[in-house]
């Protein structure tokens, strides 16, 4: 018989479960190529090959093995490591400060570090504001085991162009009352910059207004930033320690090497704050999620090499997720899907899937993921990253570039029943507008025998040439391809220049 809390915690987790059901069944291109294409879970795997010469070459060094691995040491961190950690923030992340090595913790990751400063900085039933989506591992991280929850704040509005996830302290605040109001003792805000799942990296202004926020409200900030060196070299990141702080005590940073190094495998937390009761309690708590030893050496191999750090592994890193990046632009691009922005500053995409589904509602989204999953591609679903609108999906494309290129090719095959065929359509609708014809339209048929036929008309120039003639309107037929795949009878109507997507969007819906 379970405890209460442990029956509390034993409860479906989607991207666990979806995790081990693709990791048993793995597309390999020799052994097992019909197995499943991971683009559904953040990890960066594009320098393999870098990374196992240099763990290769750090471990077989002379000095690498050393009596202090074999026995009790600080469960924190080794101290050689928590100075070679010092140099690396202060570097990196442009601190204003100088970091002091008794301000750091290290933990077997950032998920122990949350738990940490869970357990640190609240009771259980306290909650935690953060905007939304958001990686649900937070909640799970700070819940399962401190008992603290977080108080969701939708903070994407898909109307805009320029930045849907923009931050909005009125909001923060307003939700903040909320919470009050329905009993809720909130105890800080946490905020993930870059963000998990959307890849949108906050302004200096939009931190400023979350600190000062914190600081009026006496709330803890925690900022999570994992994803701050997977920016691509573009310069568009800044940290919170390279601003101007108002409440030192209460303001949290954290940062891992599951992503920027793409070691999730080392189980690399680190924690930084400048309230010395944190430290302590952390300090004291540490020996629960302890990096082993001979990690730790290995940690400390790695950062201590600079010149590999900056001029060989991140030259490297930048220049390959530009080129696998630019493979998913291309075919998002080709099938005209939105996104929230670039992705070049996460190793992920934001984008939106609505158009293949046939109504914006969770029932139909699952419907879409298991479509996917099926045709052998793990893409995760928005509403379980804690997404309030149906159809966004977040796509991991930092992965080696013939794993990525198949998950293409199915993603292609599976969307490309419609919208290839009605691309082609689309060109001559496009060639025939530049010729001045006053406007194009798709016709969709569904005939039992034979599938949908797609075809596209232009005006007649009078009713001779016509050999379409819908009431007194005279068509010309320009294109027609036969498509096989269930639909029914629909009418895609005129269109002008410039508009035909939306008759492939209407098409989508019933491709897949």
């Amino acid at each position: 018989m379970l405890s209460k809390r442990a029956q509390q915690t034993v409860r479906d987790d989607f991207l666990e479960t979806n995790f081990k059901k693709v990791s048993a069944n793995t597309y390999d291109p020799a052994n097992n190529p019909e197995g499943f294409v991971n683009l559904g879970t953040s990890e960066n795997k594009l320098c393999e090959d870098l990374w196992l010469k240099k763990i290769d070459d750090i471990s077989g060094s002379v000095d690498f093995a050393s009596r202090d691995m074999l026995y009790y040491y600080p469960y924190h961190g080794l101290d050689c490591v928590l100075k070679t950690f010092c140099k690396f923030i202060e570097e990196h992340f442009k601190s204003k400060m100088k970091i002091e090595k008794e301000s750091l913790i290290l933990l077997d990751g950032v998920a122990a570090t949350l738990n940490g400063l869970a357990f640190t900085l609240a009771d259980v039933g306290d909650v935690f504001l953060c905007p939304t989506p958001m990686y649900p591992r937070i909640r799970s991280d700070m819940l399962d085991i401190g008992g603290v929850d977080i108080y969701e704040v939708p903070m994407f509005d898909e109307q805009s162009q320029d930045d849907p996830c923009k931050m909005r302290s009125d909001l923060l605040e307003l939700y903040l009352r909320r919470a009050r109001l329905e009993g809720f003792n909130v105890r800080g805000v946490i905020i993930a910059s870059p963000c998990n799942p959307t890849g949108k990296v906050y302004t200096p202004q939009e931190i400023t207004e979350v600190l000062e926020l914190c600081k009026r409200e006496n709330l803890h900030a925690i900022f999570d930033e994992i994803y701050a060196l997977s920016t691509q070299g573009q310069g568009c990141f800044r940290s919170v320690l390279s601003m101007d702080i108002p409440d030192l005590e209460k303001t949290h940073f954290i940062w891992g090497f599951s992503k920027d190094f793409g070691l999730s495998g080392f189980r690399c937390g680190v924690v930084y704050s400048h309230n010395a009761r944190v430290i302590s309690h952390l300090q004291k708590i540490a020996m629960f999620s302890a990096i082993p030893a001979p990690t730790q050496i290995l940690i400390n191999g790695i950062l201590s090499d600079k010149e590999w750090i900056d001029n060989s592994y991140f030259p490297t890193y930048y220049n390959r997720a530009k080129e696998v990046h630019q493979l998913v632009k291309d075919v998002l691009e080709e099938f005209n899907i939105p996104t929230a922005y670039s992705g070049r500053n996460v190793i992920f995409i934001w984008m939106d899937l609505s158009e293949f589904m046939n109504g914006r509602t969770k029932e139909e989204e699952t419907k879409l993921f298991n479509k996917l999953m099926h045709a052998g591609l793990y893409i995760c679903p928005g509403m379980e990253l804690c997404c309030h609108i149906p159809g966004w999906f977040r796509l991991t494309y930092t992965l080696p570039k013939q794993e990525l290129k198949e998950g293409i090719r199915r993603f292609r095959a599976l969307g490309g029943r419609a919208s290839l065929v009605l691309t082609q359509l689309l060109n001559l609708s496009r060639a025939d507008s530049k010729r001045h014809t006053p406007a194009n339209r798709f016709i969709w048929r569904a005939k039992p025998s034979e599938g949908v036929v797609l075809t596209l008309h232009r005006w007649a120039k009078d009713l001779q040439e016509a050999d379409h003639r819908p009431g007194r309107k005279g068509f010309k037929t320009i294109s027609t391809a036969k498509c096989p795949w269930p639909g029914r009878v629909s009418e895609l109507g005129e269109v002008g220049r410039g508009q035909a997507w939306r008759g492939i969007g209407s098409a989508r819906r019933h491709c897949l």
